[in-house]
């Protein structure tokens, strides 16, 4: 779940708890210290006398109206369709949703992380489980979806961002090429802004879209996947590919045991084919969805350390390396499946971050390492 800076004004906690004990209708407490991390939002959990527990999440920074509108807007056209958390009231002045409390429990990062490749596996597969369950329902709501964020803006709010993304890539990549000393003709990248328009299965969804290993809580039901505040609609393509590439957005971007990947993939596969049967045939653009996020992710690494910025350490957090993970997008990238323009590219400037920062193979996540003995840790196969 998205949490909350660290140094947080006690005015502004105390403010969100008046507001949001006006909008239940009883005084709440804050239960603990705001959960501890990012800066976009203030995220606590808070009581009221008869015990119920809530979570309040304040968006701060000046994005927040769109992450509200996004974020409030899904829930709602979600609510009892799709396991995700309950939107209990909301607050435009100051933006701020209050859900109820799901409890504590692991997230999927935490077995990635863990020393159970078993329970790993396992979560992986529950993770791609709740995701094929909110494409299956996520599919029936887009009018309330865009309904409800444009009715919470102030201004007009794009439902899918990544074509501008991949706009943004083309000039961005000629920049890194050449920063990486890689030659390339004019107008190479051109074909990245061409990718919304290749995908060839009509099947869309609504999609959380910032859906990293601990974006999520598995309890006694189930894996629930948390944090709307990106929420936009899109290519169901885009999120299965996570499985691939894999984790292009997230910290916790390990890479993962190759048949723990596949039955997860496997998993979402039979589930939403139900909804899309065009999902199991040769037509599905999951190789695209795969190759457009190497080189997406891969644009927004690089640029990092082209342009010095320090990696921030987080011990709680712990991350592959930088460039090992950009010589995996590089790779990943350079299959050529669905792309095969870029992919001499892609092993062009591959070879060329494997020298200048000593790039290596992303390590399987620790969970896949941990308990040799175990007949699915022992292949240590990584998944693309």
């Amino acid at each position: 779940m998205s949490a909350t800076p660290a140094d947080v004004s006690p005015d502004v906690l105390s403010e969100t708890l008046e507001v949001a004990s006006r909008l239940v209708g009883s005084p709440l407490v804050a239960a603990g210290k705001p959960f501890p991390g990012s800066r976009r939002t203030l995220v606590v959990r808070a009581t009221d006398s008869t015990g119920r527990s809530f979570v309040l999440k304040r968006y701060l920074t000046d994005e927040g109206q769109e992450a509200y509108a996004r974020e409030a807007a899904a829930l709602e056209a979600l609510a009892g369709v799709a396991p995700t958390p309950t939107l209990v009231a909301e607050c435009h002045d100051p933006r701020l949703v209050v859900m109820a409390d799901l409890g504590d429990g692991p997230h999927l990062a935490d077995a990635l992380l863990g020393e159970d490749a078993d329970r790993a596996t396992d979560t992986l597969s529950q993770w791609a489980t709740a995701l094929a369950g909110l494409h299956r329902a996520g599919h029936h709501v887009r009018d309330a979806f865009e309904a409800g964020v444009q009715l919470r803006s102030s201004a007009q709010v794009e439902l899918d961002h990544l074509p501008g993304h991949l706009a943004e890539a083309v000039s961005e990549w000629t920049r890194l090429a050449a920063a990486m000393d890689v030659a390339v003709p004019d107008g190479t990248f051109d074909v990245l802004a061409s990718v919304p328009a290749r995908f060839r299965v009509d099947a869309s969804s609504l999609s959380a879209a910032d859906m990293c290993p601990d974006n999520n809580l598995v309890g006694d039901a189930g894996l629930v996947l948390l944090d709307f505040e990106f929420a936009l609609w899109r290519p169901i393509a885009w999120d299965a590919a996570y499985l691939r590439v894999p984790w292009p957005r997230c910290w916790c971007a390990w890479s993962l045991e190759a048949s723990a990947a596949r039955l997860a993939l496997d998993r979402w596969r039979d589930a939403v084919a139900v909804e899309w049967p065009d999902v199991r045939g040769a037509d599905f653009d999951l190789d695209l969805a795969t190759e457009a996020w190497a080189w997406l992710a891969g644009s927004w690494c690089l640029a990092g350390l082209v342009d010095g910025e320090r990696a921030p350490d987080n011990p709680v957090k712990p991350m592959p390396r930088m460039p090992d993970r950009i010589l995996r997008f590089l790779r990943t990238a350079a299959a050529g499946l669905a792309l095969p323009e870029l992919a001499d590219v892609a092993l062009q400037l591959a070879r060329a971050v494997e020298t200048r920062y000593a790039a290596a193979d992303v390590p399987l996540a620790p969970a896949f390492t941990r308990g040799s003995d175990d007949p699915l840790t022992s292949r240590r196969g990584h998944h693309r």
